[in-house]
């Protein structure tokens, strides 16, 4: 009595198989490969300094786009993780342009000496003026409490802290925290937008 042996499908070819599917608009071939794919997205994301809960949220995103793309016809080959990879980091620096793009609120001279683009055709007289603004901006904050210099850097330190984890942190509600960044932004800006003596 002969006993048949079943041949494995290769992981290349489940994997091939699974895009035809997944192309196709079957549901159940997305939801094996996002499975299947979705941790190494959001360790991706984690990689690039991106916060657990927002990673999560923008793997979830980068899977909707993607199913989004495919509904569409916009998709001709589906090659994963490579897809995905790219899609969450395009989400992740699209968020960072936003961000850095919300808190500018004004203009690229308010931002610090640091985070303005390299111009060598800037003069030294212009450079003087951002660093005297960046000095201004320095003694206003200084000039806040040191439970408002806190939430300030909290929340503004570039680890994007969420306002209640900063109220968490040092003890006072939300709103509070809220109001307390507000006046702290008000200060700055109006040290910023001085004249220089």
């Amino acid at each position: 009595m002969g006993v048949a042996l079943v041949q494995p499908v290769s992981v290349r070819e489940d994997e091939v198989e699974l895009a035809r599917r997944a192309l196709n608009g079957e549901r159940a071939a997305w939801d094996v490969l996002i499975s299947r794919y979705h941790h190494r997205v959001v360790v991706s994301l984690l990689a690039r300094g991106i916060r657990v809960d927002r990673a999560h949220e923008l793997a979830q995103e980068t899977w909707a786009r993607l199913v989004q793309q495919q509904q569409k016809g916009l998709l001709t080959e589906l090659r994963l993780p490579n897809l995905a990879l790219t899609q969450a980091a395009f989400l992740a620096a699209d968020e960072g342009r936003r961000a850095r793009r919300e808190a500018l609120a004004g203009s690229v001279e308010e931002l610090p000496e640091a985070h303005h683009p390299v111009d060598p055709s800037v003069s030294a007289e212009r450079r003087l003026l951002s660093e005297e603004q960046l000095s201004r901006a320095r003694q206003a904050l200084q000039q806040c409490s040191t439970s408002a210099q806190r939430v300030f850097q909290l929340a503004c330190d570039g680890s994007e802290l969420p306002h209640a984890e900063v109220a968490a942190r040092v003890g006072l509600s939300v709103q509070r925290v809220r109001q307390i960044l507000c006046e702290v932004r008000k200060k700055l800006r109006s040290a910023l937008e001085e004249e220089a003596p």
